[in-house]
């Protein structure tokens, strides 16, 4: 395929350097490159082999066992499939013997580049031009089917790389069952059988990398090739000679016979139709049979063929005026507005041409069913040795030549889209077919096609895109326009009227609430829909969201009446599992509290009603506070009553009213315990009780008050005066010394 890809004249085109050009030499693993020659010397030596088997297959006796000529005649088979991948080997090393001579002698081209007007010959006509073209087109071709070639390539090689393996670890086995004296097989047949096979795999596999090789050769000489035939196209672009423009003259050849093909078709259709007419009245005795069918398919092929056979005649006609149409832009006989507005005329016929062409392609696949189909009804006539109904063959008949018309009309196709492209290609070299205003107007164009494009339906209502994306942006301008006025009514309102932090809070979530369902209910009025729409499932989906989500409505529910309750607020100090915490943030699901250690802890909504929780601040922030001191036994306790009032009374964030109280409480085990309870505030708390013991510590001290620590007595009841005796430390003696005497 290589050695004759593009033609002799895509072979003489010269690489731009053998750097694209891959070696076969360089490639090759590190054994022994085999040869052609040495490859037909390996066949000669298996010829003898297959001889040599075929002549001891034939000198068995009659009394020979089976087994015998089993497997004389598996070897043989193996043998001559052995000699068949030779063959292809042969063939094979020969392509690629061919492909590095001709890589070769592209190479030299290459050092001795001759310039684009020495490789033609005059007349530099459109003739010429379009054999250019055929070139570039069929080394386009060829690119895409190497590159589907190759990776079948590389796919069949993995597997052979696979089946040899295989074959070696079967072959490996039999040896080693062989050599062990305990094993029940020990056929010398089964391993010649299973060399044979890995011998077969292996040269399958010599095969497969070849080919592969080979085609990446083929496949590097296409870029270089493609690169040089693209300036001898333009050079005869700039230098061509066209003649004045050919006379009108008779009808082509193939006009001709268009045109008797076309009466020829009208009168197969008449026919077609008188049978399907004389078919359609035949009286309802008549056994019913596919007769009807088949009269009814051959008149709608018949009349298909008219109209085909028509399209193809004018086709020709298009095809001329394309003809002529390339010869005014390759003269400049158009101006460059002109060329702007054939070219885009030209790119709609191309976009034209492709769905007609993909139309026509599925009308042959169709076709071809349906032959299938009749000829399996003939097949099925053959099977019962019945007769085949002349209906049936005549539509085979007119189906098979309806699907060999539907590949002419392919082909026709095709050409007439290439004379367009080169048209279109022949037209951007002389203008610049890219327009910033044509474009523009494109994207507009489309801009809207896509801005009104319709999604779904509702009640007959279309949602298009638009509306899908004023629905989002409503939605999102609502979220952000609800959070802003909320906040502004919150400032300007609520904080006038006096509600405090807290309350503020709460008022301005309820306001966003209430703001932002609105906009979700004129957003949700501009799909056309209803509420009562929903009433149907509305009890379905009542259950499953209940079950479903039944922990996050709960918390939903429970951030509402926070809110319209308030029993706690934004800044409140609340306690919860003995820790003392400050709201910051009441949310419809969440409340967000800070600790005193600035860490954030997320409450859900329904705990906070639905456990205790001490707030400290719902009412105002001044709570009562506790200290308990205790002081020893013997002290005067009417002094240190005095002294603790003195006390409270010298703090400043002890409040006078209500009046500071000091309790003589109890005696304790080893106190007199006092209780001093005071007001403040809950945010000064922890320094005002800081404050307090330090000076309860002071003044204790100056009035020589002692206050109590823990203290025991013991009692011992013994008859006789304890012994007391002080003894020296006894040291560690190391193991190995002994101890002093």
């Amino acid at each position: 395929m290589g050695a004759t890809l593009g033609g002799a004249d895509c072979l003489s085109a010269a690489l731009p350097g053998p750097a694209g050009i891959i070696d076969p030499a360089a490639s090759a693993p590190a054994q022994a490159v085999p040869t052609v020659a040495g490859i037909a010397t390996r066949r000669v030596e298996l010829q003898k082999e297959i001889a040599a088997t075929r002549a001891e297959l034939a000198k068995l006796p009659e009394d020979a066992s089976a087994d015998a000529a089993r497997w004389l005649t598996q070897e043989t088979a193996l043998l001559e499939r052995i000699d068949a991948i030779y063959a292809e080997q042969e063939r094979t090393w020969q392509q690629a013997a061919d492909l590095a001579t001709e890589a070769a002698a592209v190479e030299e081209r290459t050092r001795n580049r001759r310039p684009a007007e020495a490789t033609f010959k005059p007349p530099y006509d459109l003739a010429l031009l379009d054999q250019l073209y055929n070139e570039q087109d069929a080394l386009k071709q060829a690119a895409v089917t190497l590159k589907r070639d190759v990776a079948s390539a590389e796919t069949a090689l993995q597997e052979a790389r696979d089946n040899l393996g295989d074959k070696d670890r079967e072959r490996r086995a039999l040896r080693s069952s062989a050599d062990d004296p305990d094993a029940a097989d020990k056929t010398p047949d089964n391993l010649r059988l299973a060399a044979l096979e890995s011998r077969l795999a292996q040269e399958t596999l010599r095969l497969r990398e070849q080919a592969l090789k080979t085609l990446k050769l083929q496949q590097s000489l296409l870029a270089p090739k493609q690169l040089l035939l693209r300036p001898r196209i333009d050079w005869l672009l700039e230098n061509l000679a066209l003649g004045p423009e050919p006379v009108a003259g008779p009808p082509s050849p193939l006009s001709v016979e268009l045109d008797q093909a076309i009466a020829a078709a009208k009168q197969e259709a008449e026919k077609a139709l008188q049978a399907a007419i004389a078919t359609e009245r035949r009286p309802a005795s008549v056994p019913p049979t596919d007769e009807l069918e088949a009269r009814r398919a051959i008149r709608q092929i018949a009349n298909l063929t008219v109209s085909v056979l028509t399209a193809q005649r004018e086709r020709l006609a298009e095809i001329a005026a394309v003809t002529a149409l390339r010869r005014q832009v390759l003269t400049g006989g158009k101006s460059s507005s002109e060329l702007r507005a054939l070219a885009r005329e030209n790119q709609e016929n191309l976009d034209q041409l492709s769905t007609e062409r993909r139309r026509k392609f599925t009308d042959l696949i169709r076709s071809r069913r349906e032959l299938q189909d009749w000829q399996g009804r003939l097949a099925q006539a053959a099977a019962t040795d019945e007769k085949a109904p002349p209906w049936r063959v005549a539509c085979v008949k007119h189906l098979s030549a309806w699907i060999v018309l539907c590949q002419t009309e392919l082909a026709g196709f095709d050409h007439l889209r290439t004379e367009h492209g080169r048209l279109q290609e022949e037209i951007g070299a002389r203008v610049t077919l890219f327009s910033w205003r044509e474009a523009l107007a494109w994207s507009r164009e489309n801009a809207l096609l896509a801005w009104n494009f319709e999604v779904f339906a509702v009640q007959d209502q279309p949602v298009r895109v638009k509306t899908i994306l004023i629905v989002l942006l409503l939605v999102l301008l609502g979220y952000y326009a609800s959070h802003w006025l909320s906040a502004q009514v919150s400032n300007r309102v609520f904080k006038r009227m006096g509600l405090n932090t807290g309350r503020r809070a709460a008022w301005q979530a309820l306001w966003f609430y209430a703001m932002f369902i609105v906009v979700l209910v004129v957003a949700f009025n501009q799909f056309h829909l209803s509420l009562t729409q929903f009433s149907v499932v509305s009890g379905a989906l009542a259950v499953g969201i209940g079950f479903g989500s039944q922990s996050l409505i709960n918390n939903f529910i429970s951030g509402i009446i926070l809110l319209i309750e308030r029993p706690v607020n934004q800044g409140d100090v609340i306690e919860i599992d003995g820790r003392r915490v400050t709201v910051e943030r009441l949310g419809a699901r969440s409340t967000i509290v800070l600790t005193l250690d600035n860490t954030h802890i997320i409450v859900p909504n329904s705990r906070l009603l639905e456990q205790p929780v001490i707030n400290w601040t719902l009412s105002d922030e001044v709570v009562r506070q506790q200290i308990r001191v205790g002081v020893a036994y013997g002290s005067p306790t009417r002094k240190v009553e005095e002294l603790l009032h003195g006390i409270m009374a010298g703090v400043a964030h002890v409040r006078k009213e209500p009046r500071p109280l000091v309790i003589f409480a109890d005696f304790g085990d080893s106190a007199l315990l006092f209780d001093i309870f005071f007001w403040g505030s809950i945010a000064e708390r922890l320094e005002t009780e800081n404050e307090l013991r330090h000076r309860i510590a002071e003044e204790f001290a100056r009035a020589a008050i002692v206050i109590a620590f823990p203290q025991r007595d013991v009692h011992l009841d013994t008859a006789q005066p304890l012994q007391v005796v002080i003894t020296p430390a006894v040291h560690a003696v190391p193991e190995n010394q002994d101890a002093p005497k």
